[in-house]
C-alpha cells in the first residue's frame, strides 16, 4: 500500500477540521446566520432570542494573562524596561520574577534562527510597577542589579527588602504615594541615588538623620507627610537642585541647610506652619566687611505659600533693617509668598536683579515693600488682597512690568475705573509727568508729619515709608533698576534724614549738563549720586572733582552718554549704573593704561551695568580695568561674540538680550560664575533642557565640551 502524498494529506487534514466545525455548530445553534434564518423563519415554539454567549471559563482568563506576562517579558528582555503600571497587582508575578532564568537542560544554540535567543536579552534597568496595590516586593529584586530606575509609587508599600541594598546603580526611586512610617533603612545604602520621590507617605516626626548618606541626591520630594522637624545633617546634601517641603508640618527652616545648599534652584515650602521663613539667620558668619549675607547663588523659585509666615527673618522686629543679615537672591525668578500674615519683607528684596514674579497675594501689607521698586525685571506682581491705601505714582517708572494686580485692597488714589495694568501704568507715568495731585501731596505731607512725631505707630509700621538703608538703596539702584526709593516723593525725601545727608538726589530734571553749584546745593559729601532719567551726553567729570572722594554709588541710566569714564577717579566707588544710555565701545582707552586705571581711578568697583546700550565687544582687560569687579550686567546689547578672558573673577555675570551666535567652552573654565543669564542670544547649544537648569548645568556643558 502506497503512503499518502503531501497533498492528500493536507486535504484529508481540511476535511477533518470541517466536520469538527459543523459538529460544533450543531451543538451551539449552529453558525450566527443559519441560527438567524432559523428564528427568522417563524416556526412556533422557537424563540426569537440569540442564546446568551458562553463565559469564558478560568483557564481560558488565565492563559490570556499568561500570554500578557510573556508579551511584557519578551518587550523588557530587548529594550531594558518593564512596565507593570495600572493592572491592580497586589504582587510582582513570580514570572517577572524568574524572566532571566534559563533551564540548561533546555538550552539550544541555534545562530540560523530567528526567534528572540536567551543569550540575546539585556539587562533591566528600568521597572516601573506603579499605580497598583502591591504590599511587598520580593528579595528577588537583586537579580536585577542593572537597575537604574524604579518607579513603585501609589502602592501599598511600607517597607523595602534588604536585598535593596544590591541595587548599587539605582540613580532614581519614586516610592511616593505609599503607606511608610518611617525611611526604610535599606534606603540609605543606596548611595547612587540622584532622585528620590518620598512624598505622600505617613513619616512624621524627625526626618531621619541618616539621609545624610545620599550625598549625591540631586531632588529630593519629602512633600504631604507629617514631618515636624529637619535634621542639621541635612547640610551634607550639597549637590540637591530640587527640594520639596510643602504639606507637611514643619515649624522651623534652619537656614544653614539652605547655606549648604549651593546648587539648590527649586526650593518648595508652602503649606507648613512656619513662624519665619529663615530660622537662625542670626548665627550666619560674618565676612570681611563685617557683613552677614546668606548668599543663595543659584536658586530660581522659592515657593513658601500658605506657610503661617509672620516675618521673613526670626530677629526681633525692634532691630533695624539696615543691620540685620542681607540675603542674596542672585539668580530668583519667582518668589511666592501669597496667603501669609507678612506685612515686611525685611531684606529679601537686598539683591535679586533677575525676579520676574513676585506673589504677596492676601498678606497684611499696607504700602508696597521697600525696595519692590528697584526691581527692574520685574514682570508680574500679585500684591491683591492686601492693606494697601496707596499706590506711589512711581510703580510706573517700571517699564516691564506686564502684570500688576490690587484688587482686595482699599486703594484710595485710584480711580474705580482703573481696573487693568495698562490703565493703570499709563495713569501713574501721567502723573509722574505732571507732578503729584493734591491729594497725594496732602497724603504725603500728612506722613511727613508724623513721621517726626517720637513713637507714632504709623511712621515707625509702614516699610514703604521708613527709607531702606543707604547701602540697600545704593546696592539695588547699582543692579540696573529703572527707579530709587528715593525718588518716591519729595516729601518723603526730606522725612528720611538718611536720605538728605547721604544721597545727591537729581533724576528726573532734564539736566544736559551738571554744575558744582546744583551739586553742593542738593547734598554735602554724598555717598551716592542719582543722575538718572535726565538728559546728560557727557559723563559728568564735575562729579569726580567735586564729591568723587565720598562717592559708593553712581546710578546715571537713562541718559545720552556715549562714552565710559574711564580718565574719571572714583577710590570708594563700588557701583556704577550706566544702563540704557548710548554707548558703543569699551575700546576708548589704550590697552597698555588699563591696569593703572583699575588701579588709580576704579580701585573697589564691585558692580557695573551697561545694560541696553549698544556695545558690540567686551575687551580681554576688562578684569584689570577693574580688578574687583564681581557683578557685570551687558544685557540688552549688540555682542556677537565672548571671549572667557574678560569674564575671569566674575560671580555674576548677565549677557541675555544680545547677538551671541555661539558659546566657548572654555567658559566653563570660569568656575567663579555663580549666576549666568544667557537668554534671547542666537546660540542653540547648549539646548534648552540644559538652559532651563541653570547656571551650573550650563558650566557643566561647556566644560564637557573643551576638547581634550
Amino acid at each position: 500500500m502506497s503512503r499518502p502524498s503531501v497533498r492528500e494529506t493536507i486535504a484529508a487534514a481540511r476535511a477533518k477540521m470541517a466536520q469538527e466545525q459543523a459538529k460544533s455548530r450543531s451543538i451551539r445553534g449552529g453558525a450566527p446566520d443559519e441560527r438567524e434564518a432559523f428564528i427568522g423563519s417563524g416556526v412556533p415554539g422557537v424563540r426569537k432570542t440569540a442564546p446568551v454567549p458562553r463565559r469564558q471559563t478560568d483557564v481560558e482568563i488565565l492563559g490570556h494573562a499568561q500570554k500578557s506576562i510573556k508579551s511584557l517579558i519578551a518587550n523588557a528582555k530587548g529594550t531594558g524596561i518593564m512596565n507593570l503600571s495600572s493592572r491592580e497587582l497586589t504582587e510582582i508575578p513570580l514570572a517577572i520574577w524568574n524572566m532571566y532564568h534559563v533551564d540548561p537542560d533546555k538550552v539550544v544554540v541555534d545562530f540560523t534562527s530567528t526567534a528572540a535567543a536567551w543569550y540575546d536579552a539585556v539587562d533591566l534597568t528600568r521597572l516601573i510597577a506603579s499605580d497598583n496595590k502591591i504590599t511587598h516586593i520580593d528579595a528577588r529584586i537583586q537579580e536585577f542589579g542593572a537597575l537604574v530606575s524604579v518607579d513603585l509609587r501609589a502602592n501599598h508599600l511600607t517597607n523595602l527588602p534588604e536585598e535593596f541594598s544590591n541595587l548599587q546603580r539605582l540613580v532614581q526611586l519614586n516610592i511616593s504615594s505609599n503607606k511608610f512610617t518611617e525611611l526604610p533603612s535599606v534606603l540609605f545604602t543606596l548611595t547612587t541615588l540622584v532622585d528620590l520621590q518620598l512624598g505622600g507617605n505617613q513619616l512624621s516626626g524627625t526626618l531621619d538623620p541618616a539621609i545624610a548618606n545620599l550625598t549625591k541626591l540631586e531632588a529630593l520630594d519629602l512633600s504631604n507627610n507629617e514631618l515636624t522637624e529637619l535634621p542639621q545633617e541635612l547640610t551634607h546634601l550639597k549637590a540637591v537642585r530640587k527640594l520639596n517641603l510643602s504639606k507637611n508640618k514643619l515649624e522651623h527652616f534652619p537656614v544653614s541647610i539652605l547655606a549648604n545648599m549651593p546648587k539648590l534652584m527649586d526650593l518648595e515650602i508652602g503649606d507648613n506652619k512656619l513662624g519665619c521663613l529663615f530660622s537662625g539667620i542670626g548665627e550666619l558668619p560674618t565676612t570681611e566687611e563685617g557683613v552677614q549675607v546668606l548668599e543663595l547663588p543659584a536658586l530660581v523659585r522659592l515657593d513658601a505659600r500658605n506657610s503661617g509666615l509672620q516675618r521673613i527673618t526670626d530677629i526681633d522686629s525692634s532691630v533695624d533693617d539696615s543691620v540685620k543679615p542681607k540675603i542674596a537672591f542672585l539668580a530668583l525668578k519667582e518668589l511666592l509668598l501669597s496667603h501669609n500674615l507678612l506685612s515686611d519683607l525685611e531684606n529679601v528684596l537686598y539683591i535679586a536683579p533677575q525676579l520676574h514674579y513676585l506673589d504677596l497675594r492676601s498678606n497684611q501689607f499696607t504700602d508696597l515693600p521697600v525696595g519692590v521698586l528697584e526691581l527692574s525685571s520685574l514682570r508680574q506682581f500679585d500684591m491683591a488682597s492686601n492693606k494697601m491705601e496707596w499706590i506711589p505714582s512711581e510703580l510706573g517708572s517700571m517699564y516691564d512690568l506686564t502684570n500688576f494686580l490690587w484688587e482686595g485692597n482699599l486703594i484710595k488714589n485710584i480711580p474705580r475705573t482703573c481696573n487693568n495694568t495698562d490703565a493703570l501704568m499709563k495713569l501713574l507715568r501721567q502723573r509722574l509727568t505732571d507732578g503729584p495731585s493734591p491729594a497725594d501731596t496732602a497724603r504725603v505731607g500728612a506722613l511727613s508729619v508724623d513721621s517726626s512725631v517720637p513713637g507714632n505707630p504709623v511712621a515707625s509700621s509702614s516699610p514703604f515709608h521708613r527709607s531702606p538703608p543707604s547701602s540697600q538703596r545704593g546696592h539695588l539702584a547699582s543692579r540696573g533698576g529703572r527707579n530709587n526709593a528715593a525718588n518716591d516723593t519729595p516729601a518723603l525725601v526730606v522725612a528720611s534724614p538718611r536720605k538728605v545727608s547721604k544721597n545727591l538726589t537729581l533724576s528726573k530734571k532734564a539736566l544736559k549738563e551738571l554744575t558744582k553749584e546744583e551739586i553742593l546745593e542738593a547734598c554735602q559729601d554724598p555717598q551716592i549720586a542719582l543722575l538718572d532719567f535726565n538728559a546728560l551726553t557727557v559723563f559728568p567729570a564735575i562729579l569726580q572733582r567735586t564729591v568723587g572722594s565720598t562717592l559708593t554709588q553712581i546710578t546715571i541710566h537713562h541718559n545720552k552718554i556715549s562714552e565710559f569714564p574711564f580718565t574719571l577717579s572714583f577710590p570708594l566707588l563700588l557701583t556704577l549704573d550706566i544702563s540704557d544710555n548710548v554707548l558703543t565701545s569699551l575700546e576708548t582707552v589704550d590697552a597698555g593704561s588699563v591696569e593703572q586705571i583699575g588701579q588709580d581711578n576704579f580701585p573697589c568697583l564691585n558692580e557695573l551695568n551697561l545694560s541696553s546700550n549698544q556695545i558690540k565687544e567686551i575687551p580681554l582687560w576688562l578684569p584689570k580695568a577693574f580688578p574687583k569687579i564681581r557683578t557685570l550686567s551687558m544685557a540688552r546689547n549688540k555682542i556677537a561674540t565672548i571671549d572667557p578672558k574678560s569674564f575671569e573673577g566674575l560671580t555674576v555675570l548677565d549677557l541675555s538680550g544680545n547677538d551671541i551666535a555661539t558659546l566657548p567652552p572654555l567658559l566653563g573654565n570660569i568656575r567663579s560664575i555663580k549666576s549666568l543669564s544667557l537668554d534671547g542670544n542666537l546660540f542653540r547649544v547648549p539646548r534648552r533642557q540644559i538652559m532651563d537648569q541653570g547656571t551650573e548645568a550650563v558650566m557643566e556643558y561647556l566644560r564637557g565640551r573643551i576638547p581634550a
